[in-house]
């Protein structure tokens, strides 16, 4: 099996994964607090992306602008996410004000940056760079407070930790995604690839978080 047969290999069953951390959460429901009831519903939404997106293209269907969607959705559970875990540090109005600053530049770039049936590589950067800007206060503010105790004892340190390594691995990726597209097919394909390893780690640790909730 040569590179391009594994990329592609790669990419096609990448969707077995994607349930995984939606059961575990499942499994684990009486167990979720607020924020990890916000990943619960988080993943719910990457699944139904993820349904329409197969069956869009298992029709023929162009579907690159769902894409566009679900960056902003994306984004925003996410966001709320951070949200509920910084709010004991920083201003409520911090993270909401990111939002809307995030969701203006966005539409900018779906509408006139690029077209909306191309890859938004301008706002998935833009939103790689913001999240791992949250991942890491994340972890300078949990070294900071867990001096005498093991941090990976706690569900949001697994999660936080599955978002810094999928956002930051895909950084490179997104920035230059449309160039890569322009490469030709093996190249896209291998680029697939890479970032649909990522996905897989992400939900990995995602899944590993909601088993360690505890009781309320």
């Amino acid at each position: 099996m040569n590179s391009q047969e594994i990329a592609t290999f790669i990419v096609k069953n990448v969707s077995w994964f994607v349930p995984i951390p939606l059961l575990v959460g499942i499994f684990r429901r009486k167990y979720l607090v607020r924020e990890l009831l916000i990943i619960f519903l988080y993943l719910c939404n990457g699944v139904l992306f993820e349904l329409i997106s197969r069956t869009m293209a298992y029709y023929k269907i162009h579907n690159l602008y769902l894409f566009h969607i679900y960056v902003l959705i994306e984004f925003l559970f996410i966001s709320w996410f951070y949200y509920e875990i910084f709010k004991r540090y920083i201003s409520p109005k911090i993270i909401p004000s990111i939002f809307i600053v995030f969701t203006i530049f966005s539409l900018i770039d779906s509408f006139f940056l690029h077209n909306i049936l191309t890859f938004n590589s301008y706002a998935k950067t833009v939103e790689c760079l913001i999240i791992v800007a949250y991942t890491a206060f994340y972890l300078y503010k949990t070294f900071d407070e867990f001096q005498d105790q093991d941090p990976s004892d706690t569900s949001v340190f697994w999660i936080n930790a599955g978002f810094l390594f999928y956002f930051s691995g895909c950084l490179f990726l997104f920035t230059f995604s449309n160039f890569i597209l322009t490469q030709g097919k093996p190249m896209g394909m291998i680029t697939w690839a890479l970032h649909a390893f990522f996905i897989v780690i992400m939900y990995s640790l995602i899944s590993v978080g909601l088993w360690k909730s505890t009781a309320k």
